[in-house]
């Protein structure tokens, strides 16, 4: 017979489990950035094997815990939809093979979006999250800024023949545009992390590394980077100054206008002026001449595949028969990922693209209404970040980067999330914490009454004749 002991004891899997998956999608945010994107075969293997160990992690670690309670999101349903139509689009490709490997990967960021959504169910983890990302952009930015001042100390971080001046600044990147879609991001998140309250000597350090990442992003002489990161301003102003939760809307509007300045400075003294006048050129580099001739042939292609496309992933091959002549260099990519994806898909892409971006974009303003400065923050931030990279993919691929991608993917997964809880067993830091949140919604509370209260007659000591 069994003894009481043995009945009630229950197995307890090691607390290292669970860390795993966090800790591969912190490795994945670390080094994809620092390989030139992760644009490199080699490197897209790396993101398929890191992710397969976290969610192997994640699959056993539900396993011996028996809690197979899957998260729900607003996207659930198109994120679907997706799958299915490119697993169709593959069946139907004009080649296959390209079409099976382009597949995988999309899973493969379907993967990182739900392991994030599990991943950041504290508020803790999420903390953990956003500084990761705002290390990075930091960092990025300060490698942008000492090649572009010839003080370089990394000397494997150096392209010769990338084909780009060198007054572009393009950090660990090739491509100086793609720097910009990473640092519009990381950014975005910065920006929306000042209003989970900070004072003194953090909030200078914080405005100091906005700077630096500003001025690399202007540095980089993206014009697609300069005009997304201005909608993303004038984008999170907006959600900001209509939403009655938010407070520091005047240190922010003043850090926004303070950024404006230092913007206009640096255009003063730098090749910035000279690149807005300059004329677009049919050259080697992509122009926005010769990008509306490519799309003019885009146009056409999808014409002759406007159900499933051409199929995932190959677009430099299919390409080919539409590409208008007199361009010098052969265009692999449309420099815009609509277009892309469209001709690659077909056009029932367009209605999930937009309920995708409808759903998201609803998920996040309804969470600005929450009470927690740390929710608020960072839904605005990620949702900032969001619709910056969104903008800029209208004249560029920056959503074929992996490691921009990525960042997109856990950024949404950060907007659609639900609400992070405390964690069940308290630790000191975790403990106060947790405090301070609570008193920072007493706070809010504490506010709403007062004005309440003011309304009251006989409180304000007015009397009704």
């Amino acid at each position: 017979m069994p003894s009481n002991r043995d009945v009630n004891f229950k197995f307890k899997p090691p607390a290292y489990i669970s860390y795993i998956t966090a800790c591969s999608l912190a490795a994945l945010l670390i080094i994809t950035p620092l390989v030139k994107g992760a644009v490199q075969e080699w490197a897209v293997s790396l993101i398929h094997l890191v992710t397969i160990v976290g969610m192997t992690a994640f699959l056993a670690d539900r396993s011996l815990n028996w809690n197979w309670k899957w998260i729900r999101t607003p996207v659930d349903q198109p994120i679907l939809l997706l799958v299915v139509l490119s697993v169709l689009s593959s069946l139907f490709s004009v080649h296959p093979q390209t079409s099976l490997w382009a597949t995988v990967l999309l899973l493969n960021y379907v993967l990182l979006f739900y392991l994030t959504i599990h991943t950041v169910k504290t508020r803790a983890r999420l903390r953990r999250l956003i500084h990761i990302i705002i290390t990075m952009g930091v960092f990025l930015s300060v490698v942008g800024l000492l090649k572009r001042f010839d003080a370089n100390p990394f000397p494997w971080w150096e392209y010769h023949n990338s084909g780009y001046p060198p007054e572009f600044l393009s950090s660990t990147y090739i491509n100086h545009n793609h720097f910009a879609g990473y640092a519009e991001m990381s950014i975005s998140v910065m920006l929306g992390f000042f209003l989970t309250g900070f004072s003194g000597g953090k909030r200078v350090l914080m405005i100091y590394m906005t700077g630096i990442m500003v001025g690399a992003l202007v540095l980089s002489l993206s014009r697609g980077g300069w005009i997304a990161f201005g909608l993303m301003l004038s984008f999170m102003a907006f959600a900001l100054l209509t939403n009655r939760h938010f407070e520091r809307k005047r240190f922010l509007i003043s850090l926004v206008g303070g950024l404006v300045f230092v913007i206009f400075i640096i255009m003063g003294s730098t090749p910035v002026v000279e690149r807005i006048l300059t004329l677009p050129q049919k050259e080697d580099d992509p122009s926005f001449n010769s990008r509306l001739e490519v799309w003019a042939g885009i146009r056409k292609m999808i014409h002759d595949y406007p159900l499933l496309g051409t199929g995932p992933g190959t677009f430099g091959t299919a390409f080919t028969r539409y590409q208008p002549p007199g361009l010098r260099s052969h265009f692999t990519m449309a420099h815009n990922d609509y277009l892309h994806f469209t001709a690659e898909l077909g056009l029932m892409l367009i209605p999930i693209l937009i309920w995708m971006i409808i759903a998201l974009f609803r998920e996040g303003f309804r969470k600005l209404e929450n009470l927690s400065r740390l929710v608020r923050g960072t839904t605005l931030g990620a949702m900032s970040g969001v619709f910056a990279i969104l903008v800029h993919s209208a004249a560029d691929f920056n959503l074929h980067i992996p490691a921009n991608a990525l960042l997109f993917t856990v950024l949404a997964a950060v907007v659609a999330a639900p609400l992070p809880k405390s964690r069940k067993r308290y630790g000191r830091k975790e403990r106060s914490d947790d405090i301070r949140k609570t008193e920072y919604v007493l706070q809010d509370r504490t506010e709403e009454l007062r004005e309440q209260l003011k309304k009251v007659p006989i409180l304000t000591g007015k009397r009704r004749d």
